[in-house]
């Protein structure tokens, strides 16, 4: 569902129709990813990126078990962005990405659908195409 709510005559502010999802890493994701420490990067920074958590919108459900339930059904595709996004090499990502894994990895935490207050239209890019292959 969008509403329309005015701001000013110049624009006006947009409820998206999804929901925000963040992935916060736990200590088995920061481990792993401790691999790609990239030479003379101290462990602070590493620390904090490894530490942000991971966005994702995703369908606009009413109730909070709908959510749940699709958080599991896609928790393959949720995992494997977040491990791409530090090494799009599949041979470094752990072998069992199962939903068990999963929630050993990550803590979720679920956000009402966003405000967007930005006057132009929202839209989606792939990412580059070299980064494309997941091989």
């Amino acid at each position: 569902m969008i509403f329309a709510v005015p701001q000013d005559d110049d624009r006006e502010i947009w409820y998206a129709n999804r929901l925000l999802v963040l992935l916060h890493p736990l200590d088995p994701f920061t481990v792993w990813a401790g691999q790609f420490r990239e030479p003379g990067e101290a462990a602070e920074e590493l620390h904090a990126a490894v530490g942000r958590p991971f966005p994702f919108l995703v369908p606009l459900l009413e109730e909070e078990g709908e959510v749940w339930n699709w958080i599991q059904d896609n928790h393959l595709l949720l995992f494997e962005t977040a491990l791409w996004s530090w090494s799009p090499d599949r041979k470094t990502w752990p072998e069992d990405r199962s939903w068990t894994t999963f929630n050993e990895w990550f803590e979720f935490e679920f956000l009402d659908a966003p405000w967007d207050v930005v006057a132009e239209p929202l839209h989606s890019n792939p990412p580059p195409a070299e980064a494309m292959e997941w091989d």
